[in-house]
């Protein structure tokens, strides 16, 4: 178990450094770019994210299922990814200037060059990458991910800042693929991992067509509806709308990220050592809805101050936004756990199967609300993710043997301190007549106030959580200043 718990710090402290580093970018580029600006740089980087999802059928990630791997599956991944990447570029190049007209802009199609070429570079690291995922390698994965996210901020802010607008992304994202790229190659610098071979290929492609599909429907789902609004409105309303998903994505960023990074290895070889899932999974929901719940309802409540903070005084139509989505966004707790509990399990075509009805009904939905403005898209998120969390239970209730019963026991503790936690935020909230457009230290005087809440609640409940909550106090307690100075002083002088 401690070598679980270190691999779950060294991917939790990755998705902190991305966090802060996502944060710096947020924030000077919706103050050096205008929200059309980003609303095409949102759009070119979607096309590019739905295409080169299919990559996930020739996915690498079979190498973390497989009990044994060798240098034969090794160079089996790599050959069916690169051919797979390069006739995808090839597709996307020759379509680009169709896209540059369908979205009236022309340098769309120097932009979807840049991709193509980012993807390609990318293409060359994946296989190392899902070797030391399968290694529970994560401290070289977070030195590597995060060099690589330092280069892509660095990248994107500098030539947004020398004023290339909108393709500033785009050189960012081949910056941060270069970076990438060279670094897992020096963390398993094996050269024969590049010469072609198909001798593991009916493995490979059994494993990644679910995959694959998978990943469609996700990129689709993710991207689609803002694509429909960068032709159906304006780019202005893409980039609000993306910027105000970025926002509510922060506790996700936060909390979630780090489970699903070390959720597939780690479950994986759970299922390997035959562990009771039940419990490792009721147990995983109840910390998640503890700390998960608390932050997206704290965030809908500061919309207004934290847009002000990380966005600037430009973006007074995402608050409402951010809200919205915020709210929405509690009924997502079980679903991060699905997907690799059943891949792990090894039930890809079941992974394959609630994904599918989960992301086409929510697609559906959300395309059909995009038609009717940026307000209806976010409110139909209130229809999408509780028929998501409804679909995920159900598939993982075939493999996971719990009652509902079992559920609500878990989660009900978390319900109650998101309750105690909420006390404080309201009050101030109430103090202001109600208005959610508070400042930004009647914000911070709130946030304060809600973890308070939350310590307080966690303790008096004796949830669950509070064990790991003690375990982290107890190891930064020496590194704490009144700490060290408490041992100088109690140390014998010389």
């Amino acid at each position: 178990m401690s070598r679980i718990r270190r691999a779950f710090f060294m991917a939790t402290l990755e998705q902190y450094l991305a966090l802060l580093i996502s944060l710096v970018t947020l924030s000077s580029m919706a103050r050096l770019l205008t929200p059309a600006e980003i609303g095409l740089g949102v759009i070119g980087l979607g096309i590019g994210t739905i295409v080169f999802s299919l990559r996930e059928f020739a996915s690498p990630d079979f190498l973390i299922k497989r009990d044994q791997v060798d240098t034969e599956d090794v160079r089996t991944s790599f050959t069916v990814l690169l051919m797979l990447t390069a006739g995808l570029s090839l597709l996307l190049y020759l379509g680009r200037g169709w896209l540059a007209e369908f979205y009236h802009d022309g340098s769309l199609a120097y932009f979807l060059d840049l991709i193509i070429i980012a993807a390609l570079v990318e293409t060359l690291s994946l296989p190392t990458i899902a070797l030391l995922r399968r290694d529970m390698a994560f401290g070289s994965l977070a030195r590597i991910r995060t060099m690589g996210s330092i280069l892509a901020s660095l990248t994107t802010i500098g030539f947004a800042f020398s004023g290339f607008g909108h393709m500033s992304f785009a050189f960012g994202l081949l910056g941060g693929a270069l970076t990438t790229t060279l670094l897992a190659f020096a963390a398993r610098p094996v050269a024969s991992v590049f010469r072609p071979s198909i001798s593991s290929l009916r493995e490979a492609l059994h494993f990644g067509s679910y995959m694959g599909a998978t990943s469609v429907l996700n990129k689709i789902y993710e991207t689609l509806p803002q694509l429909l609004l960068g032709r159906i409105m304006t780019t202005t309303s893409v980039g609000i709308f993306n910027r105000a998903n970025a926002v509510c994505g922060l506790p996700d960023r936060v909390f979630l990220s780090a489970v699903f990074s070390v959720a597939f290895p780690i479950l994986a070889e759970q299922v390997r050592q035959g562990e009771d899932l039940r419990r490792s999974y009721l147990r995983a929901i109840s910390y998640i809805t503890v700390v998960y719940w608390p932050s997206q309802i704290l965030l809908a409540l500061l919309a207004y101050p934290v847009v002000h903070i990380i966005l600037g005084g430009n973006w007074s139509e995402a608050p409402p936004i951010v809200a919205i989505l915020c709210l929405a966004s509690t009924f997502w707790f079980p679903v991060i756990l699905t997907y690799p509990l059943l891949i792990a399990l090894g039930e890809n075509r079941e992974a394959f199967v609630s994904n599918c009805i989960a992301r086409i009904v929510s697609a559906v939905v959300l395309c059909s609300a995009s038609l009717w403005g940026l307000t209806a898209l976010a409110l139909s998120q209130f229809i999408t993710l509780p028929f998501q969390m409804v679909v995920s239970l159900h598939f993982v209730r075939k493999h996971v043997q719990f009652e509902w019963k079992d559920l609500l026991e878990a989660i009900r503790p978390s319900a109650i301190v998101t309750a105690s936690a909420m006390l404080g935020p309201v009050a101030v909230i109430a103090a202001h007549g109600f208005a959610l457009d508070i400042s930004p230290l009647a914000g911070f005087l709130a946030g304060l106030l809600a973890i308070a809440g939350w310590l307080t609640a966690l303790i008096r409940t004796r949830h669950p959580f509070l064990t790991e909550v003690e375990r982290i106090w107890q190891a930064a307690l020496p590194y704490l200043p009144w700490r060290k100075a408490n041992i100088s002083k109690a140390t014998p002088a010389e």
